[in-house]
């Protein structure tokens, strides 16, 4: 049935085309297209949103007063970089304090061991004194745990979005303090309907996404810049309003470019096969329904100035263009219009313009 009505609406839109002109030597002349010249068709744009890898709300795991904040909003931190830190002088003395309490406790360990080893002390006051060292050292290393847990580093290369306290404030442990974002890579976000999100899950070597950027975000200007994408995940869910679904692609952080999560740019999205054969867009006008089993163009050879039937299988038309899925190769020249009296072996002529 779609093959039919296909063939309907490529004989009406080819009823309209009749681009035959006689040249001076008797030669038909005819609009010739070249395959793989235009590909406009091949390609649609849509609005991209930059995001980060992830967001997060950095806190401390002990509370304190908030002493140092040298990150600002805007700042890129390296990781491992310092984000905040808290006054240590209360975890230092708590740490020097269970640093006495475990060297004591051990000499006393040492000591009941001789003791037990004279048989002066019992076996259960020496299981005491064990115990009491292992507590000790468990103290030292929680203190320890915790001045280390007054500063605050960054877990990766960390772009401070915001700033949610201010210096010499009281914070609590868990208490959100700045909000860091993962640039190591940026992720684009574009929304595309079910039709095209097909070609994302099947053939990913079948489509080239690049972000077509503004020479005002380039350090350098270069207008129409593009920059090669690569797919990362898909949303398995439709949104509920607009019917689409959201598709991610990475980037590595460029150099020289202002790109910043928040952002919306152009993504471009080109179409390069469907399968093994690549998949090419001609006019409508240039394919011959006469047989209703076969799609077929008029192919011109520039060496022998003659036209020869070439059978063609057709995917889907769009704009007055068709898909052509099989039979065609870039740079092979065509019949655009006046394929209507044309006949195998006919010596025609390019039509070089009025």
């Amino acid at each position: 049935r779609y093959h039919l009505v296909l063939l309907a609406l490529l004989g009406l839109l080819g009823a309209c085309s009749n681009g035959e002109e006689p040249s001076n030597n008797g030669a038909v002349q005819v609009h010739l297209f070249t395959v793989g010249e235009d590909q406009a068709a091949n390609e649609r744009n849509f609005a991209g949103r930059v995001d980060a890898v992830s967001t997060v709300d950095m806190a401390f795991e002990v509370p304190g007063r908030l002493l140092e904040l040298p990150a600002r909003q805007g700042e890129l931190v390296p990781q491992g970089g310092l984000l905040a830190a808290l006054d240590p002088a209360d975890y230092e003395l708590a740490l020097s304090e269970a640093q006495i309490a475990d060297r004591q406790a051990k000499r006393d360990l040492e000591r009941g061991k001789q003791l037990r080893a004279g048989n002066h002390l019992s076996q259960s006051d020496l299981e005491q004194l064990q115990i009491a060292a292992d507590n000790a050292t468990l103290g030292l290393t929680s203190a320890q745990r915790n001045l280390n847990h007054s500063r605050l580093q960054a877990p990766f290369d960390a772009l401070v979005s915001r700033r949610l306290v201010e210096r010499f404030t009281t914070v609590q442990a868990m208490e959100p303090v700045l909000r860091v974002q993962d640039v190591s890579e940026l992720r684009i976000h574009i929304s595309v309907p079910e039709l095209f999100m097909r070609r994302f899950t099947g053939q990913p070597g079948d489509y080239r996404v690049s972000l077509v950027l503004d020479s005002a975000l380039i350090a350098e200007p270069a207008n129409g810049v593009p920059l090669e994408l690569a797919y990362r995940e898909h949303s398995t869910e439709a949104d509920p309003v607009t019917q689409t679904y959201q598709v991610t692609f990475g980037l590595p952080r460029p150099e020289h470019i202002q790109l910043l999560p928040g952002m919306t740019l152009a993504v471009r999205v080109t179409q390069l096969s469907a399968s093994d054969s690549q998949r090419w867009w001609i006019p409508v006008a240039a394919l011959d329904t006469s047989n209703a089993d076969q799609f077929s163009v008029w192919r011109y050879d520039p060496d022998s100035g003659d036209v020869s039937r070439q059978s063609v299988s057709v995917g889907s038309l769009r704009n007055n263009q068709a898909e052509i899925t099989e039979g065609l190769q870039a740079g092979d020249q065509v019949v655009a219009a006046g394929i209507r009296q044309l006949s195998e072996g006919q010596a025609v002529e390019p039509f070089a313009g009025y």
